[in-house]
């Protein structure tokens, strides 16, 4: 990465990768860069699929994070303090989010927690992260071939807690909407039938907006 612009070098010859691009955060350790590497994008063939960090303004390589597979299908997500990350991946409805702690000066990214989700996950403060849960134990939602069981969750660094905010149930499904942190509230979509056989007829699902309230910390 050099001047935002990737590039990949091989045998010391620099070739630019126009189509790709870093994303960034800003955290209190700094400013995060990254781009995904994966061998099925154009230009990337045959490199090590992965995802490259670098820290700083001036772009300096923060370390190399292996993914096997789809390494171009991962979502990131730092916390505020910059010593946590996020990393959904997955191409179908249900991804794998892991919990990383992060230590820029090692160049180390160290898998903590992993969950079952499904969308984005967004950190609440330094600690607590919001995202929607799968209930694999559950299997797909009746009369549906990849509908999954979700109910949006908190996850408490600190305490090592999950916290259900809206459970599903055989008659109920809930994703989360939006978030308003300062006032302390989610969004939600409920979505819900009559009876569990009727998941299979789209016509039969309601769907309305709920207001909840954000956990407190602790």
């Amino acid at each position: 990465l050099k001047d935002g612009k990737v590039y990949r070098v091989d045998g010391g010859k620099e070739t630019l990768l126009e189509d790709a691009e870093p994303e960034r955060a800003a955290t209190d350790k700094g400013l995060f860069s990254w781009v995904l590497v994966d061998p099925d994008f154009e230009g990337m063939e045959g490199s090590e699929g992965g995802i490259c960090f670098f820290l700083g303004e001036d772009e300096k390589p923060a370390g190399f994070l292996p993914i096997k597979e789809d390494a171009g299908a991962c979502m990131l997500e730092f916390s505020p303090s910059g010593e946590k990350l996020l990393i959904s991946h997955g191409v179908e409805a249900k991804q794998d989010l892991g919990l990383y702690l992060v230590d820029a000066a090692k160049k180390s990214f160290v898998r903590k927690k992993s969950f079952s989700s499904m969308g984005p996950s967004v950190w609440v403060d330094a600690h607590r992260f919001i995202f929607v849960a799968v209930d694999e134990g559950k299997g797909l939602r009746s009369g549906t071939e990849d509908t999954w069981w979700t109910s949006p969750s908190l996850y408490d660094s600190v305490e090592d807690q999950v916290i259900v905010i809206k459970e599903a149930s055989s008659t109920k499904n809930y994703v989360i909407a939006a978030s308003d942190f300062e006032e302390g509230a989610l969004t939600l979509i409920e979505f819900s039938v009559k009876d569990e056989k009727d998941w299979a007829d789209a016509d039969k699902v309601e769907e309305k907006e709920l207001t909840v309230p954000l956990p407190a910390a602790g």
